[in-house]
């Protein structure tokens, strides 16, 4: 409760300082009584910010582990939703908290590069995402930034529709491989991909038409 009384005071002032215009956003309204993963390009420290006070308060958010050291900014990303995760290997704990929110109905914005990628090249995912979608059965919402999110410049984010994996025939009833992820992470990226080199024009033109399912 206080920290949507907090968003949305500061809201405003957010959005002077970082403009972002949302086109998609209708389709939030599909997750919004269950779980679902945010998945989107990550290029600066702006983004889960603008994702927090444009998208959802609420969101839960996968960081990086070594912005947890200072005790202070530790506590202040924990209130704002965030939770620790070790990039460098298999960090069960993160796994289990992950998995723990998608199975109580709750959002977790992810960034499936894996880092900071500010050019906006195609570089290939992390299979944590499709792994967590998988095995939750949750929704997946892909997301990008058409600009780099610094301050005073102003943005677009795209909203794509959220999809499940189990709805798609290659993946009913099939377990869990090394290939079944790649083939995921290749679905999911072509996704992204699409929504990074789509004209806005012709994307809210889509989306009016409501025909954009037929091509993402």
């Amino acid at each position: 409760m206080l920290l949507w009384l907090i968003i949305i005071i500061l809201s405003p002032f957010l959005f002077l300082i970082l403009p972002t215009r949302v086109i998609g956003k209708k389709y939030l309204k599909k997750i919004k009584n269950t779980s679902a993963i945010i998945c989107a390009n990550h290029q600066t420290m702006n983004d889960p910010i603008i994702f927090k006070y444009r998208i959802d308060p609420n969101l839960k958010i996968m960081a990086k582990d070594s912005l947890f050291k200072n005790k202070f900014i530790s506590w202040f990303l924990k209130k704002l939703g965030a939770y620790p995760v070790n990039r460098g290997g298999n960090d069960i704990t993160a796994v289990k908290t992950t998995l723990k929110y998608l199975k109580n109905n709750k959002k977790v914005l992810i960034f499936p590069e894996g880092t900071r990628i500010k050019n906006n090249e195609n570089v290939q995912l992390k299979n944590g995402v499709v792994l967590f979608a998988l095995k939750t059965n949750c929704y997946v919402v892909p997301c990008i930034f058409r600009k780099i999110t610094n301050p005073f410049v102003f943005n677009t984010l795209l909203i794509s529709k959220p999809f499940k994996f189990s709805e798609m025939e290659e993946f009913k009833n099939k377990s869990i491989d090394k290939d079944l992820l790649e083939k995921a992470s290749k679905i999911l990226q072509g996704k992204l991909q699409f929504l990074k080199t789509i004209s806005i024009k012709e994307y809210k033109s889509m989306l009016k038409n409501d025909v954009s399912n037929n091509i993402i």
